[in-house]
């Protein structure tokens, strides 16, 4: 009796690029159930990273409110429990023409279809040729992004102020984040010496984005908390002064939150680009370019409408691009990303305060912080 054969699919390699929302959410997905859409795909992700800290968090952690581990997601365990294999590695280029990504390591991973959700850089563009070119700067002024340097020079920062004093913190940025940033420094410090000193550097459009009323009350809480608001634009940092265009101030430390740029690698991809770098993509969150592969979150630009960077279309803009991603390999139609037009954004203030916007209305109180500790929280731990 003649055996029968069954037909076997060829394997096709599906590789995540880093590890933001939506990565981390496809990869619980696929921990905690098989799904049959990826029987014959071998699924491999690329992050620098074994962990991932939610930048959610991070004001939070800076103030002392949570430990690191309170804000950070294992990407090693998503990987074991989801079944796909952990490249920990930077990456540095892609060809997307030979279908190739490529490492800091010179290795070559090969693939049919391509997510990308690397992030992006901290805009240090403000800052004038001869202070990019200072090593010695390296270590004074220092980008939010990547966050895991940041995490590690803002424990140096805290070591430093308890050595002194009289300290200071200046944050460049005019934007939420910035916001966030300040008061949280200023909380910390606070706690080390009333002495020490956080300041915000935000150009005359502070809160731009923002109605007047969230942007009165975001003020207030800055002034609460004794930050000096400075409405001129930075320009370079020399002899420990952050020189503005109208004055200099004193500055043992700068943070830059001045929003982004494409990733370093993103200058070395066929890909379609816009702007500063961006992965231009579709409603789909799909590249102009090449079909089979998709961006979301800061590494990526839509070019059929206007939509910020912000963690808000990081994480619902990642939930449809991972259903995309299950779409197009079983060569179903692909859903569309069409943001809200109000969505809940909550802001803390240094200590366990916090100001709630939807649209034009906003709230703020201990109530808030709490409100937003629980959705924070519960988002993390959804993960372990």
């Amino acid at each position: 009796m003649k055996k029968l054969l069954t037909k076997k699919h060829p394997t096709k390699k599906l590789l995540l690029a880093g590890a933001g929302h939506a990565h981390i959410g496809l990869l619980r997905r696929l921990a905690n159930k098989r799904l049959d859409d990826l029987k014959d795909i071998e699924v491999s992700i690329i992050t620098e990273q074994p962990q991932t800290l939610y930048s959610g968090m991070l004001p939070g952690w800076m103030a002392g409110h949570y430990d690191l581990r309170d804000i950070s997601i294992n990407i090693t365990d998503l990987c074991k429990r989801a079944r796909v294999t952990l490249v920990q590695r930077p990456i540095v280029a892609v060809d997307a023409d030979k279908e190739i990504v490529t490492t800091a390591e010179k290795e070559h991973f090969h693939y049919q279809m391509l997510s990308l959700n690397t992030g992006a850089d901290t805009d240090m563009t403000w800052l004038d040729t001869d202070a990019l070119a200072d090593e010695y700067l390296e270590n004074t002024v220092i980008p939010v992004r990547p966050i895991f340097n940041f995490v590690e020079q803002w424990q140096q920062i805290l070591k430093q102020a308890k050595q002194t004093s009289s300290y200071k913190v200046a944050v460049v940025g005019a934007g939420a984040a910035a916001t966030e940033l300040v008061m949280a420094a200023q909380f910390a410090l606070q706690q080390i010496n009333a002495n020490h000193q956080a300041c915000l550097v935000c150009s005359e459009h502070l809160l731009s984005d923002f109605d007047a009323g969230f942007r009165s009350r975001v003020i207030k809480q800055l002034q609460r908390h004794n930050v000096k608001i400075i409405y001129e634009r930075a320009e370079s940092l020399a002899d420990g002064q952050l020189i503005m265009s109208q004055q200099t101030l004193a500055a043992d430390a700068v943070i830059a939150a001045t929003g982004v740029i494409g990733s370093a690698w993103t200058g070395h991809t066929n890909l379609a680009t816009v702007d500063e770098g961006f992965i231009a993509v579709n409603d789909k969150q799909q590249s102009i370019s090449h079909d089979n592969v998709f961006a979301v979150g800061d590494v990526a630009t839509r070019v059929d409408r206007e939509m910020a960077h912000s963690g808000v279309h990081a994480v619902f803009g990642g939930k449809v691009e991972a259903d995309n991603l299950l779409a197009y390999l079983a060569g179903d139609n692909l859903k569309s990303y069409q943001p809200k037009n109000r969505t809940l954004y909550l802001l803390a203030c240094g200590d366990k305060y916090a100001i709630g916007s939807w649209g034009s209305f906003s709230v703020e109180g201990r109530w808030v912080w709490w409100l937003k500790r629980y959705i924070d929280k519960r988002f993390v731990n959804s993960y372990k």
